[in-house]
């Protein structure tokens, strides 16, 4: 159903939802560890069901609290589960290694763009440690149990064929080596995943050209375990809050392992009013003017980003952009495309995107089935106006996207 919003001042606090990449990765080390515990999470999106709905097919008991999750780890692995990814390419790349150390025999399923998504690199891994695929792509059978002690990936494709491998090595009971080919890109995400399996009493160390993982077994830290607020979510409020009103997210850990947290340092490299206390950002409306910066290991920023750069002024450059295509959309298109619609000129060449701030004028944009589409045309919404074909992808992220911004003051139809 396509949404309408109006061009409106925007004012107020609302909380950070939580990490669903941090979700991700500690109810997968929660459910390959020794013991139960609760993941205190405030919401969920579809995504993080895909990880939940993925682990209790291999045989954990996950199900859903008031406060977030209760975990009951695996302990006997399910006869020939299907693992059902919907739409999550985390839930994929993490979930295949894992399956494969777990020797589950397991069919995959995916929908939307899943299939299309680079996986080749890691099933070359998989596939030279023993494990037989039924299929090229998705869906497949994944038969075997990884074999030997040297596992070699490709860095420069998804930084989740690496933190995949990390959660299965871990989950193996002997001395593992990670050979990681070419340069890591999204390298917070691999920081993330060695955040999570130490807090885990994983022992994982860092090598010139990639990883080691001695034998142990995972303990939960404590009996509750809290998943930190997500900062790239919160990045479409701040952005919000620059060129509509006056906006702080709370519960934003400043130190936290999201590269993501870097759009407040970029917001104000472009001038934006943003003010930092404690676990709360505050984002107020601002002159913009034109920056340099590089999304290589912040890609889910660019769309958002796209959005602040065409209302401010002068030309702005975005390098590491070429990912983008390989997202739930392809989102370099995308973006150029719902720029044209705002009335922006920009254009890409090879890893760059070049945007040429202007006077944004009311919309008709699409959502590409790309919940982080729809949120960046939103935002600029609040300030011309604009119509999105279809709200329903915020689903993925951040279900709470419209009651949020309409808590805020904005006006949507």
């Amino acid at each position: 159903m396509s949404v309408i919003i109006r061009p409106c001042k925007i004012n107020g606090t609302i909380p950070a939802v939580p990490s669903k990449s941090y979700a991700h990765r500690i109810l997968i080390a929660a459910a390959l560890s020794d013991a139960g515990c609760n993941v205190l999470c405030r919401a969920s999106s579809d995504d993080i069901d895909a990880t939940v709905r993925c682990l209790n097919a291999l045989g954990a008991d996950i199900s859903r609290t008031a406060t977030g999750f209760a975990v009951r780890p695996i302990k006997k692995v399910s006869d020939s589960p299907v693992l059902d990814c919907g739409e999550s390419g985390s839930t994929l790349r993490f979930m295949l290694p894992v399956a494969c150390a777990l020797g589950a025999n397991a069919r995959f399923e995916g929908k939307g763009r899943l299939p299309q998504r680079p996986l080749g690199e890691l099933t070359d891994c998989l596939k030279s440690a023993g494990i037989s695929f039924s299929a090229d792509g998705l869906p497949f059978s994944a038969t075997g149990k990884l074999t030997g002690d040297v596992f070699e990936t490709a860095g420069n494709v998804s930084s989740q064929y690496i933190s995949g491998m990390l959660f299965a090595m871990s989950a193996l009971p002997r001395r593992t080596r990670l050979v990681v080919k070419g340069d890591a890109v999204s390298r917070g995400y691999i920081d993330m995943t060695l955040d999570v399996l130490s807090s885990f009493g994983a022992k994982i160390s860092a090598l010139p050209d990639g990883y080691v993982s001695e034998p142990c077994v995972l303990t939960p830290p404590s009996e509750k375990t809290e998943v930190e607020g997500d900062w790239s979510n919160a990045a479409f409020m701040l952005v919000a809050g620059v060129l509509a009103g006056d906006v702080t997210v709370t519960g934003l850990n400043p130190e936290s392992s999201q590269k993501d947290r870097l759009v407040a340092d970029i917001l104000k490299a472009m001038g934006g009013d943003i003010e930092i206390v404690g676990n709360s950002v505050r984002a107020r409306k601002s002159a913009l003017y034109a920056v340099v910066t590089d999304v290589t290991d912040t890609p889910d920023l660019a769309p958002v980003l796209s959005v602040a750069m065409a209302a401010a002024k002068g030309t702005s450059v975005m390098t590491g952009v070429s990912r983008l295509r390989q997202k739930e959309s392809d989102r370099l298109s995308a973006v150029t495309e719902n720029l044209a619609a705002m009335g922006i000129r920009s254009e890409t060449d090879g890893d760059t995107l070049t945007i040429h701030g202007g006077t944004l004028k009311p919309f008709s944009a699409k959502g590409y089935n790309d919940h982080r589409m729809v949120m960046s045309a939103s935002v600029a919404a609040l300030v011309c106006g604009g119509e999105i074909d279809d709200g329903a992808p915020v689903a993925k992220s951040y279900p709470r996207f419209f009651e949020d911004l309409k808590a805020l003051g904005g006006e949507t139809v």
